[in-house]
């Protein structure tokens, strides 16, 4: 009888007291190169008498070939090509700028840290020894399958808001 006691007595502290405690979840490693790939297309912003196109096809299986656009009134104001390379290190992607009508050549971190969101950060890089991350960033918020709005932060600040329909 005592040992059925004991028995009894074990098992009903255990149901007490781990009644409380929960599994800890962990949440799965999100695919950053599938949820790039959103960025495939051709998408447009109009406002005023400015549009901005960016053309985003793949390269390989990881990587993302872009070019932007910038026309005023038909003139065209900046332009550039991308290349984005996924970096399994960090589990972001590297995003290497060149502008047409500059020497300039940018870095840019890009990752998801949800299923819709994207940031982009540039790296500013002063010699080889010393690189941080810079002052402006871009938030991406997939609404839709084809419509993004683009937010351009300075400082943590939004100075600018874009949306994004794609074409093709």
């Amino acid at each position: 009888m005592k040992r059925l006691f004991l028995i009894t007595t074990f098992f009903l502290s255990m149901m007490l007291y781990t009644n409380g405690l929960h599994a800890q979840t962990t949440e799965p490693k999100l695919d950053q190169i599938e949820l790039h790939k959103q960025h495939l297309g051709t998408w447009k912003s109009v406002y005023n008498d400015t549009t901005e196109t960016y053309v985003y096809t793949p390269y390989g299986k990881s990587g993302i070939q872009a070019s932007f656009k910038k026309i005023f009134k038909g003139k065209i104001l900046y332009q550039c090509h991308q290349l984005w390379g996924y970096d399994k290190h960090s589990n972001k992607m590297l995003i290497m700028q060149f502008e047409k009508t500059s020497p300039n050549t940018t870095i840019f971190l890009s990752s998801f840290p949800s299923k819709n969101t994207n940031e982009i950060v540039p790296v500013i890089i002063t010699d080889a020894d010393h690189i941080r991350k810079g002052y402006e960033a871009w938030n991406e918020v997939f609404t839709s399958r084809d419509l993004f709005i683009q937010n351009h932060l300075l400082y943590n600040k939004t100075i600018r808001v874009r949306t994004f329909m794609r074409v093709k």
